[in-house]
């Protein structure tokens, strides 16, 4: 079958299969999350968090002038810098559209820049060499102050430039053609990829930057939580939709931590999925409608870890060597 995205036929993908390895996933961490509960209720993460982890942590943000302590207590408040490096880390964020000569463009996801001419999103955003070839991202499609659209920039996919895709983990790395005559990233910036751990752990907030809906540019702040973890994978809370599917997910001082690819969807006792108006979903409703109880997002040091194992030859190589110099010393 192929996914329904806005009533247009917009992604070569099983949905079905998708949401169901998503959904057996969450059931397996189903008591990671319930410990997570535990510890930001009594405000302990060794509840939910190994000494080692914890330990990682705590080093990670002493390196930034940062203590543990005052990340996860129950003060909501955050430095001014949240604002600024958020703003700065949104810039690289783009909304993926397929875009066929002569037609209105069908928005299918969300994707970030990791350097300056690569773009990651999803694998079932963007499949195959031949489906980017008429692709493009679109940078800056977002609000003014003022309320008004601003004027956004498009960039083509350029897989023969560098390509690079990981089922498995949902994701696919692939080159971006320049705006004009420079790498978009030179605008617009990049987000690097860190491939150490230490970056977040069960209980801490989560930052979501994203095209829900294939609307212009949102965050979802806050009220994320993540809650659950495997080897490959990190399960959080936080409000996304159909085309955040490859939404770069961060920690409250702005690292990637995770790829978003998709949710666990809120069901009744029959097991029937529900919407966003807390009725049974039916199909003719179309994904937007679906409420979700959770995410999961690939975990960045893993898509770092694949990316490093593929060799890639060619220009791609030099490309992927670009993004990696991006992270050294993170």
């Amino acid at each position: 079958m192929r996914f329904e995205y806005g009533g247009a036929l917009a992604m070569k993908v099983d949905s079905d299969v998708l949401a169901g390895g998503i959904e057996r996933r969450w059931e397996a961490t189903a008591d990671q999350v319930a410990d997570t509960a535990a510890a930001v209720q009594q405000g302990k993460l060794h509840l939910a968090n190994t000494v080692g982890e914890i330990d990682e942590r705590r080093a990670r943000l002493s390196r930034q002038g940062l203590e543990l302590e005052g990340i996860i207590d129950q003060d909501d408040s955050v430095w001014l810098s949240f604002f600024s490096r958020g703003l700065t880390a949104s810039r690289a964020v783009g909304r993926v559209v397929r875009a066929p000569k002569h037609q209105p463009v069908t928005p299918v996801g969300t994707g970030v820049l990791i350097s300056a001419r690569l773009l990651l999103t999803n694998n079932h955003v963007v499949p195959d060499p031949d489906e980017a070839t008429g692709m493009c991202v679109e940078l800056g499609y977002e609000f003014n102050d003022d309320g008004k659209e601003r004027r956004f920039d498009t960039c083509q996919l350029d897989p023969a430039a560098c390509w690079f895709t990981d089922e498995e983990l949902d994701f696919t790395v692939v080159a971006v053609t320049d705006l004009r005559g420079k790498a978009p990233g030179e605008k617009y910036g990049a987000v690097p990829l860190i491939e150490q751990t230490g970056k977040v752990l069960k209980g801490e907030t989560l930052n979501v930057i994203h095209h829900p809906g294939g609307d212009r540019k949102r965050v979802s702040i806050r009220e994320n939580r993540m809650v659950a973890e495997d080897e490959l994978w990190l399960r959080y809370t936080s409000d996304t939709r159909a085309g955040s599917s490859g939404a770069p997910v961060f920690n409250d001082q702005w690292e990637m931590v995770a790829l978003h690819h998709g949710g666990v969807a809120r069901r009744d006792a029959a097991g029937n999925r529900l919407s966003r108006t807390g009725q049974p979903w039916t199909r003719d409703m179309g994904d937007d409608a679906v409420a979700y109880l959770a995410n999961e997002g690939a975990r960045v040091s893993r898509v770092v870890r694949r990316l490093k194992a593929a060799k890639l030859d060619g220009p791609g190589s030099a490309l992927v060597n670009e993004a990696g110099q991006q992270s050294t010393g993170q």
